[in-house]
């Protein structure tokens, strides 16, 4: 049986402006945390997500230029094509009290943004093509 262990935890926060994904990626490598998770709250002046179409195997992509908040954000950290990849799926509020979520892609802006990082100890899972879902999978 393998497990991972909880080496460390990251808190932090970025800045009104930052982009989401291009940002945690720079702190990802200064800090070279290459296997983990990811939680973060707070809110986005825009986003760009992502919806995996498992029929045609392609993501549809969605932009939105408004003011949501992150009700749930959550993802994970591995290797991907030899660099380190944040996996994430978010959940936005809209003013009207809906709801949209889906694959975080860039760009996304914040607002503002509180995360936590859990980096684990161990040999840092890497992403393949799987031809059959279409996905880079865990191999």
């Amino acid at each position: 049986m393998e497990y991972l262990r909880l080496s460390k935890i990251h808190q932090g926060r970025l800045n009104k402006g930052d982009e989401l994904i291009s940002t945690l990626i720079v702190l990802l490598k200064e800090k070279n945390i290459q296997l983990g998770s990811i939680y973060g709250l707070g809110a986005v002046s825009s986003a760009k997500l992502g919806y995996f179409n498992a029929s045609t195997k392609k993501y549809e992509e969605r932009f939105f230029d408004e003011n949501m908040e992150i009700i749930s954000l959550g993802g994970n950290i591995s290797l991907k094509d030899g660099d380190i990849f944040p996996h994430i799926h978010v959940v936005f509020s809209r003013k009207d009290f809906s709801v949209v979520g889906g694959h975080l892609l860039s760009p996304t802006v914040v607002y503002a943004f509180e995360f936590v990082i859990h980096e684990y100890s161990g040999k840092p899972f890497v992403r393949q093509f799987d031809g059959d879902t279409g996905l880079y999978l865990w191999k």
